[in-house]
Order: structure tokens, then C-alpha cells, then sequence
């Protein structure tokens, strides 16, 4: 089965780097880096649109803890994500445990992030503004789309629990997947599924097997659809970021699987076991995906 509502929300969300502050790092929202640069002498920070640049610039202008001086020396300001490359080693593992949490509550915030984006979109009340990116399914397997996100248009209780549903019946949810150190020893990777403010399904945990970005992208859209299946949901809309989980099923997996997994160099496909299990939630017949 290839889906026809993966959907890419055309996020732009930035990253604040905080190169010298009081706590050195990459934070996800301007509130969080303004309370480690205001009122920190020689402070360093910059916003950028993409994580990798994010990193670049604290390597380049980051000396280090105690750079400057905080007017307020004695507040418990939040962390940074963290800098699992440089934090310890991997065989330390209480403190790769904290770190990875740091890192799952980075997927949550970046979650709630699309939710707010997407709300926005649709309270601005412009045909173009509320459009998101579509990646079409195949031909042979394409479905009738409309040009954009539908409105979530009220809320609809399956099993013990309501859900948000658009007005053609498909519950929406959403997923991310994050990565500190992605391709190194040090990798450490979370998961988040997001259904709604303070809905008692929202999930946030760590990446099982290897530690990448991409395993957590595929892991959190199964794991979003299994929670979708217990509670009865018969039609669901996965709203990602991601678009190598979007490519992936929409263009690359069929080939993959005639190829048994391999790729056209005949190198083997690295995340077979997480797109197998994330097939077969979508070959489920008893929801519409």
C-alpha cells in the first residue's frame, strides 16, 4: 500500500545557536535562547534555518563555559540540547541516558512547533498561505487530494480518548524524529508523536537500534499509527517534516522490495527493519492511511 496523505507541512523552523551564553548550545525557540543571552557580558548567538549550520557556528565561536558574566549568576536557566559528541563517552551510560532525553524533549518541542505552524496557516485566511507541500503517491496508487492540509475541523472520541478529525474523517497526528551526533559513535536519537495540547497519547521516546535521525522519523509514524489502531481510528493523517520518510514510501520503498533490499548500488538499504515494520502498519487494512 503506498499512502496518499504523507504530507510535508514546509516548516521553517529556525534554530537559535548560542555560541557564548550560559549554557552553550542549539535551542528551538527564541525564548530559551534569550534566557541564556540577556544580560550575559561578550554573549554570541545568531538564528540560522538549518540544525547543521546551528552546530557549525557554537564549534566556530563557542570557548567554552565561563566566557562572559550573568547579571542573574544564580538562575537554573533550561539546557541546551545537548553536545552529545563532546559531552563524554558513550560507554558512560547515565550520562548518554540524560542526554538522549534532552534530545527527545528537542523532537517534542520541534512537534509542537509544526502544530503551532499549522494552526497559524489556517487562521490567516489566505487560499496560498494555508497550501502545504504535497508529495503525490504513485500514479498507479493515487488518491483524490485536495491542494492542501485540510482543516481540522472538530474533535471526535475514539475509544476512551477524543481526537481531532478533519471534515473528510481522518484523525491527524504528527511526528518527528531527532538526532544529536547523527553518524557518529556518540549518536543519541528520540521519537515524538504528537495528536493534540495535552493529549494523554503524545509520546515521547528513545530510538530503538541505531541512533539516527531517519530510524526516528519511521519509527515515530509507526508507532503513530499502532496508537491510532488501538483506540479504533479507521482513518488517520500523518503530518511529517521529513522527506526521506515521505520519499520513501511514496517513491523508493517498492523498489527496495523487488530489489531485496538494495539499493541500485547494491549497497544494502541501512533502515530495512524500521521500513518493514513501518509497511506493514500500512498494509493494515483495517485503517486508511
Amino acid at each position: 500500500m503506498i499512502p496518499g496523505l504523507f504530507r510535508t507541512l514546509a516548516s521553517k523552523m529556525p534554530f537559535y545557536a548560542v555560541a557564548r551564553g550560559r549554557a552553550a548550545g542549539v535551542y528551538l525557540t527564541w525564548p530559551e535562547c534569550q534566557r541564556q543571552v540577556t544580560g550575559f557580558t561578550g554573549a554570541k548567538f545568531k538564528k540560522f534555518p538549518t540544525r547543521q549550520q546551528a552546530d557549525a557556528f557554537v564549534r566556530e565561536h563557542g570557548n567554552g563555559s565561563g566566557s562572559g558574566s550573568a547579571s542573574d549568576s544564580g538562575s537554573n536557566s533550561p539546557s541546551a540540547v545537548a553536545d552529545v559528541q563532546s559531552a563524554v563517552p558513550p560507554v558512560d551510560s547515565v550520562r548518554v541516558l540524560i542526554d538522549n532525553y534532552d534530545e527527545i524533549n528537542a523532537a517534542c518541542s520541534r512537534i509542537e512547533g509544526l502544530k503551532r505552524e499549522l494552526d497559524e496557516l489556517r487562521g490567516s485566511g489566505s487560499g496560498t498561505g494555508r497550501r502545504a507541500v504535497e508529495i503525490a503517491p504513485l500514479p498507479a496508487k493515487r488518491k483524490k487530494l485536495d491542494s492542501g492540509v485540510k482543516p481540522v475541523t472538530k474533535l471526535e472520541k475514539y475509544g476512551i480518548y477524543s481526537f481531532h478529525q478533519d471534515e473528510d474523517g481522518f484523525v491527524h497526528v504528527y511526528t518527528d524524529g531527532s538526532c544529536e551526533g547523527n553518524g557518529t559513535a556518540a549518536a543519541c536519537a528520540g521519537l515524538g508523536v504528537y495528536f493534540g495540547e495535552g493529549h494523554a497519547l503524545n509520546t515521547s521516546k528513545p530510538v530503538s537500534g541505531r541512533a539516527t535521525n531517519n530510524c526516528g522519523e519511521i519509527q515515530a509514524a509507526s508507532l503513530a499509527i499502532r496508537l491510532a489502531k488501538q483506540q479504533g481510528i479507521k482513518r488517520l493523517t500523518v503530518n511529517t517534516d521529513s522527506k526521506f520518510l515521505i520519499d520513501s514510501i511514496t517513491k523508493w520503498l517498492p523498489g527496495w522490495k523487488r530489489n531485496a533490499w538494495k539499493l541500485s548500488t547494491g549497497e544494502p538499504v541501512k533502515h530495512q527493519f524500521d521500513l518493514e515494520e513501518l509497511d506493514r502498519e500500512l498494509a493494515d487494512k483495517s485503517i486508511e492511511i
